[in-house]
């Protein structure tokens, strides 16, 4: 029997929901800068090493929580996501892809607005490509629908390699369209 997409969906949202307790459990949950946590235990002990980064875009009434791990052993991949910082509910979960990629927020309209686009770069490998060079990046722009409490993909493109211009220039470019950097891409 094939499992259909919700119960797909709804496995992957508790794995997610355990993850993210998990890390909090075993990091702690500092309040500020330069206060102690205990030790974590190790997290890492199947792989060369691994790197978990967590950002919150936090406004009045909340926002995003973009988080980030890192696991490298004969090549690294980055898988992230993106989840609403009041529900912690999952909005967007990338797949781990070699080389990492960019996630940038677009400006918050207003004091309200919680929830603004969200970009996402990331290399994209074809079939027959090496681990060092992918045929082209995808780029989507994700922007939040507020009935269903979801990001939802409203412009997708694949950019070849030959025309990427590199992560610094791509950061600009993003930046001059009023999308800013969470996790910066290579």
């Amino acid at each position: 029997m094939v499992p259909r997409p919700w119960q797909v969906g709804a496995l992957a949202a508790v794995l997610s929901a355990l993850t993210v307790g998990l890390a909090s459990a075993q990091l702690g949950n500092p309040q500020g800068p330069g206060q102690a946590v205990s030790q974590p235990p190790a997290m890492c002990d199947q792989t060369v090493s691994c790197t978990y980064s967590e950002r919150n875009a936090l406004g009045q009434n909340g926002g995003y929580r973009f988080q980030s791990l890192l696991v490298c052993g004969a090549n690294c991949t980055t898988q992230y996501w993106v989840s609403d910082v009041a529900t912690g509910k999952l909005l967007l979960g990338i797949e781990p892809v070699r080389g990492g990629g960019l996630i940038a927020t677009g400006r918050q309209a207003n004091d309200q607005d919680t929830h603004p686009p969200v970009r996402v770069v990331v290399p994209d490998y074809g079939p027959n490509d090496p681990a060092c060079c992918p045929s082209g990046y995808k780029e989507t722009t994700y922007t939040y629908d507020p009935s269903s409490n979801a990001l939802t993909t409203s412009a997708s493109s694949t950019i070849p390699s030959q025309q990427f211009p590199g992560w610094q220039e791509l950061r600009q470019q993003l930046e001059q369209q009023q999308f800013f950097p969470v996790f910066p891409g290579a």
